[in-house]
């Protein structure tokens, strides 16, 4: 059957489209940066400000996604094969922000990474402070994962899907390349782990029972006449 390009636009003129330039990520603090500040070259900055402006920063992320682990199994025993369901898999997904002038995001990032598994002492605008040696430990997750949420909008700015990845957090800082003959603007380029994600508000249901009809009955003119007394 040949393309029908009138029934396609019909179809979109009826169920319209959604763009992929219309979202926002939304991550909440974890635990582990919880009423804590960033020491930024001797300044303080609050975090909940700076993550704040991750909203405004997330130039790109990919929605998730899933994959089913299958194993061969023998249908009867011998013979031909077929594959069966036996987990779920979540990917991580990769996410790019648009850093700020004063490094705060990158910073952000970092030191998020860093209390997760400590790699790294501290370090003062001057030098190795005293005990800066890494403890080389991972922190309990419940204190660093978090509950981080994509939203994507319509044409008209109406939340039309919401997507909560649960457990979330950083695993992965990418390198962010550096070129006097570039002057790009610095991205950086993260990869989020999650133990599961859901789309909010999407289930599948029993389609409800048909409601019984009531009888159909006329409505006839039950008035009798009677005859008149002599």
């Amino acid at each position: 059957m040949p393309f029908n390009i009138q029934g396609f636009k019909e179809n979109l003129n009826s169920y319209g489209y959604l763009d992929n330039n219309s979202f926002d990520v939304i991550i909440k603090t974890p635990n582990i940066l919880q009423n804590k500040v960033l020491n930024n070259q001797g300044t303080d900055s609050d975090i909940q400000r700076i993550a704040k402006n991750l909203k405004l920063r997330v130039e790109q992320v990919r929605a998730p996604g899933i994959n089913l682990m299958t194993s061969q199994i023998q249908r009867y025993g011998i013979g031909s094969v077929q594959n069966m369901p036996i987990n779920a898999q979540f990917q991580d997904i990769n996410m790019t922000l648009l850093m700020d002038h004063y490094g705060e995001i990158w910073q952000y990032w970092y030191n998020w990474l860093n209390l997760i598994f400590g790699f790294n002492g501290l370090e003062s605008a001057n030098g190795p402070t005293s005990n800066s040696f890494p403890n080389y430990q991972a922190e309990y997750k419940d204190n660093y994962s978090t509950v981080m949420q994509i939203i994507v909008y319509d044409h008209f700015g109406n939340s039309i899907q919401k997507i909560n990845l649960y457990e979330a957090f950083p695993v992965a800082m990418r390198e962010m390349p550096l070129s006097w003959g570039d002057g790009s603007l610095m991205r950086l380029n993260l990869s989020i782990s999650y133990t599961s994600y859901a789309l909010v508000g999407s289930s599948v249901q029993p389609q409800p029972a048909p409601q019984p009809q009531r009888p159909f009955r006329s409505i006839r003119n039950t008035t009798t006449i009677r005859p008149g007394v002599n």
